[in-house]
């Protein structure tokens, strides 16, 4: 236990979890042992410090093994950036106005632009920013969102994609951020979902992927789902569907509201989409990512079926081996009686001689005797015999 720390909560009673992380007893959520303080979301050197132009190079690639800014403004479109596109046009479609804390090189930005929302985002780092504008022409502020001049009420979404494990004061931002919402506004949230059910020796001992997150530098807050549920409740954003997430294996998504969600149709969405050049473009995009999204199903399915049916085949080649070990040993208990008969044939030509001689001897007095003497003749009769077929 440490009470030097206390949970986003408010609870200081907390828990061992790992070796990086404790947890708190009351609302569910991994708490790092390294918490920075708020100067975490001050960028006091560009170059080397936490999420500074070198958190997006040789970090992102030596440290996390994912590729660097320029080869994510590349792939996110296609891959990210798109899936997260479609979750929001299902709960908004533009007009609308969006901000994205943590908008990275400035993709998500640069597509919810092109389909018609008047979308902007914020990066801690002035040389991320500054990238972000050249690489998509899109606007993004500097610095936190507390200190951004931003209306009240004046959003219709705000997104947060890995961003809010990242916070010192997850209540305290979320709660500004629900003040610049519009009462009917949107938080949309990608973060890394705590599986409460879990141990950290159990997801040692299975490789869990979530142990990817475990990063106690920078993931300060890892929230499950009941958790998140319980930050969004103290700050009256009840209303929370839980999306099915593009890294499921770690990751949950959610988009949360004050208000009751209401869902575009499919229709309604394609009918938005077919209504401009631009947004046919975008819709095209999503079309192929729904096709080749509908493949790699198919393909990990096969693969999932290959793998079972190969599981049936170990099973049934173990289960022949075993059958043939048993018949080998059978086999040999079958030479081994042979000989042991072979060996006896000899006494047994001999009791078959004394048995006639002494039936000889019993002439009719003795019935019983005799009936028994004869079962026996007949035994040794027939294992004389049998001995006789094996010879040959």
């Amino acid at each position: 236990m440490n009470s030097a720390l206390h949970c986003w909560c408010g609870n200081a009673n907390l828990e061992v979890f790992s070796p990086a992380y404790l947890t708190c007893s009351a609302c569910g959520t991994l708490v790092t042992r390294k918490m920075p303080g708020t100067q975490i979301s001050q960028i006091s050197d560009d170059e080397q410090g936490l999420y500074g132009r070198e958190y997006w190079f040789s970090h992102q690639e030596q440290e996390l093994g994912f590729g660097n800014i320029v080869t994510r403004s590349r792939t996110d479109l296609s891959e990210r950036c798109l899936y997260w596109l479609r979750t929001v046009l299902k709960y908004k479609l533009p007009p609308a106005k969006t901000l994205e804390l943590g908008c990275a090189h400035g993709g998500f930005v640069a597509l919810l632009k092109q389909v018609g929302f008047d979308s902007s985002g914020l990066e801690l780092s002035p040389w991320v920013v500054n990238f972000s504008r050249q690489t998509f022409n899109v606007p993004v502020v500097c610095g936190p969102v507390e200190k951004q001049q931003i209306e009240r009420e004046s959003l219709d979404v705000v997104v947060l994609m890995d961003v809010l494990e990242h916070l010192a004061d997850p209540l305290g931002t979320m709660q500004h951020c629900l003040s610049l919402l519009k009462q009917d506004g949107l938080l949309v949230i990608q973060t890394p979902r705590y599986p409460t059910e879990t141990t950290y020796p159990e997801m040692v001992d299975r490789s869990d992927r979530f142990l990817e997150m475990l990063q106690e530098h920078e993931h300060l807050y890892l929230f499950s789902q009941d958790s998140i549920r319980e930050l969004f409740r103290r700050l009256g954003a009840r209303y929370i569907a839980f999306e099915p997430a593009i890294f499921a294996h770690y990751d949950m998504f959610l988009v949360v509201s004050r208000q009751p969600l209401s869902v575009n149709t499919q229709v309604k969405i394609d009918e938005f989409l077919s209504s401009t050049p631009e947004n046919r473009i975008v819709q095209a995009l999503l079309d192929a990512d729904g096709r080749a999204r509908q493949l790699d199903l198919r393909l990990r399915e096969s693969e999932a079926d290959r793998n079972a049916r190969l599981g049936q085949i170990n099973e049934l080649t173990q289960l022949l081996q075993v059958s043939e070990k048993d018949r080998a040993a059978r086999l040999d208990q079958i030479n081994e009686l042979t000989r042991l008969l072979h060996e006896s044939l000899p006494y047994l030509d001999q009791d078959m001689a004394a048995l006639r001689k002494l039936k000889a001897s019993l002439g009719f007095r003795a019935i019983r005797t005799l009936g028994g003497l004869e079962s026996l003749e007949g035994a040794i009769s027939r294992i004389l015999t049998f001995g006789e077929a094996k010879k040959k």
